[in-house]
């Protein structure tokens, strides 16, 4: 829950359409760092950032022409009715995961289901945990993998298994080989997911098993903010190809696309009124864009000098 400083200082992060959620949804997870502080009330706020664009998005009477807009322009076929919805948990019974993997916006449609990653100031999805060494309790500083997709020992409940995950009956090997062209019957040295693709196949294997349980095909997309960024950089680097041709013919497309490109195309789609809506919405977030730019900038300026 939270306090009314917090709340107030959210709202006023929040495009003026979007506002009511703090208010009307007083369960919503927010995000908050390490300490414990509340992350969407700062100008760099990925999760704020996706509120905006999609929380607007889902309160248009145009909302079905833009989704079937979008989906149009990232070759998924896939046009119908959709609801959208905000940080979706994936239910506990699909990946058997403890914390369910939860989904920046997640598009439900009459024809299709696309779960939406944004990225703001982020250079890279998330990693996997288990090779990284615990930071408190009574196994602090031991490692679960040793960076490897091989058969090894997990120091802390010693079970043997080819992934640390593996062996606590979470289901993502279940599903990679219908998601990524990588066999989970051989070794990998070092795992294909020790580092960023880990939150990328995250993703897709929670859109295959939603798209099942719908029965309805899926697609996952990762939103980014173009300019001096990482993510945007990322997006055409060579890793990122590999990743894109590793995933090509599997069950769930994958695709990349910016902001403005989203907000650009909602635009065309809309009614008149929305339109209107959404040439505010433009303004709100191409502000936010350019200002996290400036500090990001000024950030890695001042990361070379020191």
């Amino acid at each position: 829950m939270l306090n009314s400083d917090e709340a107030l200082a959210i709202e006023q992060n929040l495009f003026p359409l979007v506002r009511g959620l703090v208010s009307g949804q007083p369960d919503f997870p927010w995000h908050r760092d390490r300490s414990g502080t509340v992350t969407a009330s700062r100008i760099v706020s990925s999760q704020a950032l996706a509120v905006d664009l999609f929380g607007t998005i889902a309160r248009l009477t145009s909302r079905d022409s833009v989704v079937n807009e979008w989906t149009d322009d990232l070759n998924l076929s896939m046009n119908g009715t959709w609801k959208i919805s905000l940080e979706e948990s994936v239910p506990k019974a699909l990946l058997k995961e403890p914390t369910p993997t939860q989904i920046d916006a997640v598009a439900n449609g009459t024809n299709g289901v696309i779960l939406f990653e944004c990225k703001f100031t982020e250079s890279d999805g998330g990693p996997c945990s288990q090779p990284l060494a615990l930071r408190k309790g009574p196994h602090k500083g031991m490692r679960q993998c040793n960076g490897n997709y091989e058969y090894q020992t997990n120091p802390v409940n010693q079970v043997k298994s080819r992934c640390a995950l593996s062996g606590k009956k979470i289901r993502y090997w279940d599903l990679v080989a219908e998601v990524i062209n990588i066999d989970p019957m051989v070794d990998h040295r070092p795992c294909p997911f020790a580092g960023g693709w880990f939150q990328w196949m995250r993703n897709l294997v929670a859109a295959r098993a939603l798209g099942q349980r719908r029965n309805r095909p899926s697609s996952f997309v990762v939103v980014y903010a173009e300019g001096q960024y990482p993510m945007a950089e990322k997006v055409k680097n060579t890793e990122w190809k590999q990743l894109m041709e590793t995933v090509t013919g599997r069950a769930v497309p994958l695709r990349a696309v910016s902001y403005q490109r989203l907000l650009d195309l909602a635009i065309k789609a809309a009614t008149a009124n929305d339109q209107l809506v959404l040439q505010n919405l433009k303004q709100w977030i191409t502000r936010k864009i350019e200002t996290a730019e400036i500090q990001n900038v000024a950030q890695r300026r001042g990361k070379v000098r020191a």
